[in-house]
């Protein structure tokens, strides 16, 4: 259990380091930047941008969508420039890093204590927090930078609840929806 906990270490001092690239990328999307559009569509129609990431390796994806909801982006992932360290294989393209991610499947293929799910659960609420909190900061400050004020959403993959970034409050599909009904 201590090795788990010292690994949420690891990982918010790598999430830490990411932060300059992801508010980097999140001023851009912001001011219009670097956003490939679809149908014909520009900065003017977007009405909300959606931030979804991956459960198991965190990956980020965004898109936007305008007053119907309908994606009017190409998806791009999030942060545009990994981290990465000697440790990973050329190969690895996960957020999370891959020391990380051996060393749990290593507890998870060798624990054998009678606590394995609370031990875990332990660990992935921490994770998922400090994940979460880290994207709501660099969103905080990217935010500001620009003063660009945005209608945008923060979520599990495939999920009906999101987070407002704006408000930080959970929010479902359908009161979403209601926003941009015309």
């Amino acid at each position: 259990m201590e090795n788990l906990k010292k690994l949420n270490i690891e990982f918010k001092k790598y999430l830490e380091e990411t932060s300059a690239q992801l508010i980097e990328d999140l001023i851009h999307l912001l001011d219009g930047e670097n956003i490939s559009y679809v149908d014909n569509k520009g900065k003017s129609d977007v009405k909300a941008f959606y931030f979804e990431y991956e459960y198991e390796y965190l990956d980020i994806v965004f898109w936007g969508v305008d007053q119907k909801g309908k994606i009017i982006t190409n998806t791009i992932f999030l942060p545009t420039k990994k981290k990465s360290s000697a440790e990973e294989s050329g190969d690895w393209d996960a957020l999370i890093p891959e020391k990380i991610w051996n060393m749990v499947s290593d507890f998870q293929d060798h624990y054998e204590g009678e606590d394995f799910d609370e031990v875990l659960d332990e660990y992935d609420d921490e994770k998922y927090k400090l994940f979460e909190q880290w994207f709501f900061d660099c969103w905080k400050k990217a935010s500001e930078y620009t003063k660009v004020k945005m209608d945008a959403y923060f979520s599990i993959h495939d999920t009906y609840f999101r987070t407002d970034l704006n408000t930080l409050k959970t929010i479902n599909e359908d009161e979403i929806a209601q926003r941009y009904q015309l």
